[in-house]
This record gives structure tokens, sequence and C-alpha cells, in this order.
């Protein structure tokens, strides 16, 4: 079994990139929906999920499988006609396979608004989701996110709430859920030992712990699963790597 990561944006990523992937035996990767703009019309944000289907042959080319992921990123949802930019996600969404990457970074009543909308869409399509938490006000974010996940409905087993740490707090409102939970290394987000401390601590979360490096056009390092699969071989174990780095996000995917 190859190594997967689940949050990437492979749109920003060049072919000398997912080459490499390829080449250190990735086996998946998802591209999901971000612009570091907010789409300009509905339009515009259907051309952005049309470049995110075709990235599944550039990715084939060298091997590799992917999942594209669409929806409105928190930073990208409109001020305006917000209905008209959710018929577009609800037009692609069929043909993609999960919602992502969605989620809160503020949590103002707009964003609320647009996640809402988006998990009942993925509910009734039948597709998983990844949804974004910010790197400030983690707790109270994520708070509200779940308390959207269940009037949404969405079972548990259906959701990666991305960007966690091993926070004490953090990792008490999921403990007792069912949702898998993405540690992405990247530079002021999660490191290689945070996972290990995850799993040395939390031994009970291993089964739905995922990691992910969410390269793409900020800082950040495409082999993060990698690295991580490395450290948590070294530290943890095999078997409990090839959990963390592939079985549990292949689950997820369903792949």
């Amino acid at each position: 079994m190859g190594l997967i990561d689940s949050h990437m944006h492979t749109v920003y990523l060049s072919f000398r990139t997912i080459a490499e992937l390829a080449r250190a035996d990735y086996e998946a990767v998802t591209s999901l929906a971000f612009t570091p703009y907010v789409p300009s019309s509905p339009a515009s944000l259907r051309d952005h999920f049309e470049h995110l289907l075709m990235e599944r042959e550039r990715l084939r080319r060298v091997g590799l499988t992917c999942v594209v992921g669409v929806g409105i990123h928190p930073r990208c949802v409109p001020k305006s006609k917000l209905e008209e930019y959710l018929a577009v996600v609800e037009e692609y969404l069929p043909s993609a396979g999960l919602l992502g990457e969605v989620g809160l970074d503020t949590a103002s009543e707009r964003e609320r608004e647009a996640l809402l909308a988006q998990l009942k869409i993925a509910e009734r399509v039948d597709r998983p989701i990844v949804i974004h938490t910010p790197r400030s006000g983690k707790l109270v974010v994520l708070e509200k996110i779940i308390e959207l996940l269940d009037r949404a409905h969405v079972p548990d087993e259906r959701v990666l709430i991305d960007h966690l740490t091993p926070s004490e707090r953090v990792l008490e409102h999921v403990r007792k859920r069912g949702f898998y939970l993405g540690f992405t290394v990247q530079p002021g987000k999660s490191s290689p030992f945070d996972v290990v401390y995850v799993i040395k601590h939390e031994p009970d979360l291993v089964e739905r712990l995922v990691v992910n490096s969410d390269a793409g056009r900020d800082p950040s390092d495409p082999m993060a699963v990698a690295r991580t699969f490395h450290v948590v071989a070294r530290e943890c174990g095999v078997s409990t790597a090839f959990k963390v780095a592939s079985m549990n996000p292949r689950r997820f995917l369903g792949l």
C-alpha cells in the first residue's frame, strides 16, 4: 500500500513535484478547492472546479490517483449571491470525490451559513467532507463546526476535521466522536513529533488519525506525509505508521 495525502492543493504544484511524489511511493493524493481570492462570480468558481477535475489526468500521468474536492473555502465565501455559488457546488459535487476544503475561519454568520448549506449538500449526495479549522481561535471555532455538523445530520465517519493540534482541550472535543482527525505537518500547524505525541498519549485515536501536508500555494512540504511516516515508524512502529499515512486516509476517502 502506498502513501496517501488527504489534504493538498495540487493545482499550485509543479509537474516535477507530483512526479517526485510518485517516486516516493505515494499512491493517491487529494486536490482540494481553494483560491487565494474570493471568486468574482459563480462562473469563476465553476472554472476553478473544472481545473480541479482536470488534475485527475495530470496526476494519472505520473501514476497517482487524484481524489478531487470541491467546495467554498471559508476564506472564499462571497459577500452576495451565495445561493448561486452554492448551486455550483451542488452541480459539481456528484462528480467529485469529496466536499472540501470547507469549514470556518472566523466563524462569521456568513461563513456559518455557507458551511451549513454545503454540509447539507454533501449529506444528500453522500460524499466525505474535509473540514478546515483556523490557526487561531481553534477551540471556539471547532465547537461551532461540530454544532453545524450535528444540525446537518452528517455521520461522524464521513468527516475529517483538519489542522488539529495535540492540545488536550482540542482533543477533548473530538475524543468521543467518530470523526477522522487530521494533523497537518506544516510550519505553524503540527510536526511529525506532534503526531507521535498523540499516538503515544491517545492510543484510542490511532484508528482515526490522518496526516497530511496541505501543500499548495503557501510554504509547505509536499513530502510531509512520507517524512512523518518515517518518524512514526521509528518511534511507534511500522504498522502504526501505515495506519496514519495510508490505511486511515484510504478508508476515509473510500479508495
